[in-house]
């Protein structure tokens, strides 16, 4: 091989390890994104003139990032604005464009955009990689680089992408053809797919997360939440069973994503509130909200703004909690996270959650899990804010855990 040849076999080399390394960190979503997003609540509430007080609309997520702005979440971190399925009229224009519906988006995306990033927040939209989204609006199939292009144009910071109405092979590929066509448009957006949740649930094949990972910043692999317990319940199961499959390819990037909280609809009593906010941070899990923001409770809103919690939820080590089975009811949430005391020994926060319909007391040995630290732990109750005591390797902690609600406790080394 001559030496012209040798620089060439090089320079491809390095090419091809560019292009792989853009593929895997776009360097955004590098915490779990949180926010707000139209679609567990809202869904497609076009019919405004009938059903003014919950209508999918400028006003609506104009008013969503006031209440970001003005009531304390900003602070908190929650940032992302997300319109879901139906903001677009049902027809592409005659250039191939989609188009904002000119009733309830009279002003068009770019407005809302501006508005919301004057206020220091971002926005989100969402297609799908097929001819028609779920709701039968115009999809992105054939129109991947354009529809790209004026997303970025719009100003979008976050797209979420769904896959309804299409074959696993062309799954296998339209997501990373989209996320391509997604960089070229030299915006940065958040890529959020729900590849995994077809190929598994819809095509019956087990996901490729090691792919799903390299092309998508956060992903579905689970039902759509419901507006209720048990929907909840039954996501946190999903999560708890699916932990040793999911958590390898979990973290600063890319994140498994168990959908929306529902706190604000009515749906959740304010322990079920506590249960699915604490697994959700417990599990540094994407945390958007779906609801009316003025239907929030004024408990909900201080767990919400609790700066302890969204701590554990925002952690930059981004680790999935890994879960223990204490009895048939309680699960031992285990996270280990910052600060850290020296190069050794993280803070470690646990969360036990009972999802029974009945108190339940556990003996709890907090060694047995991952601490370290010689000289012990200070013990701090996150949703009283205070600290509760001192305890060694050695020690047992006697708790009984209300009904359907969490003990969440973090440990910090002394």
């Amino acid at each position: 091989m001559t030496s012209t040849q040798t620089l060439i076999l090089w320079v491809l080399i390095f090419c091809n390890l560019f292009l792989n390394v853009k593929l895997l960190e776009n360097g955004l979503a590098r915490k779990p994104p949180m926010g707000w997003m139209s679609w567990g609540y809202y869904q497609c509430s076009v019919d405004c003139e009938n059903n003014p007080s919950k209508c999918l609309n400028e006003k609506l997520l104009l008013s969503v990032a006031d209440k970001f702005y003005s009531e304390g979440y900003m602070e908190a971190g929650f940032e992302y604005i997300i319109i879901d399925d139906c903001w677009s009229e049902k027809r592409r224009n005659q250039f191939g464009r989609l188009v904002p519906d000119k009733k309830r988006f009279p002003r068009g995306m770019k407005y809302i955009a501006d508005y919301i990033h004057k206020r220091g927040m971002k926005f989100g939209m969402y297609t799908n990689i097929a001819k028609k989204t779920c709701m039968g609006y115009p999809g992105s199939r054939g129109y991947f680089k354009p529809d790209a292009n004026m997303f970025a144009r719009w100003g979008v910071d976050y797209l979420k992408v769904d896959g309804c109405f299409v074959d696993e092979n062309f799954l296998n590929v339209a997501y990373i053809k989209l996320g391509e066509h997604i960089d070229a448009a030299e915006r940065p957006m958040v890529y959020s797919c729900s590849w995994p949740y077809y190929i598994e649930f819809i095509h019956n094949k087990k996901p490729n997360y090691t792919t799903v990972a390299q092309h998508c910043n956060m992903w579905r692999n689970y039902h759509d939440v419901a507006l209720s317990w048990d929907a909840v319940k039954a996501i946190i199961t999903h999560y708890k069973d699916a932990y040793t499959e999911l958590s390898p390819h979990h973290g600063p990037g890319k994140w498994n994503d168990p959908d929306m909280l529902i706190l604000g609809t009515g749906a959740l009593t304010d322990s079920q509130s506590r249960v699915q906010v604490s697994v959700y941070a417990m599990l540094s899990a994407p945390l958007l909200l779906s609801c009316d923001m003025d239907q929030l409770t004024a408990n909900e809103r201080e767990l919400l703004t609790n700066l302890d919690l969204m701590a554990i939820a925002q952690d930059p080590l981004g680790v999935m909690a890994r879960p223990y089975e204490l009895t048939n009811s309680i699960t031992l949430w285990v996270k280990p996270h910052l600060p850290k005391k020296g190069d050794a020994y993280n803070s470690v926060s646990f969360a036990l959650v009972n999802l029974a319909p009945e108190d339940t007391t556990v003996s709890l040995a907090p060694g047995r899990y991952g601490l370290n630290s010689t000289d012990g732990y200070t013990i701090m109750d996150i949703f009283a804010r205070t600290f509760l005591r001192n305890i060694t390797l050695n020690e047992t902690l006697n708790l009984t855990v209300p009904a359907e609600d969490v003990i969440l406790y973090t440990l910090y080394p002394l």
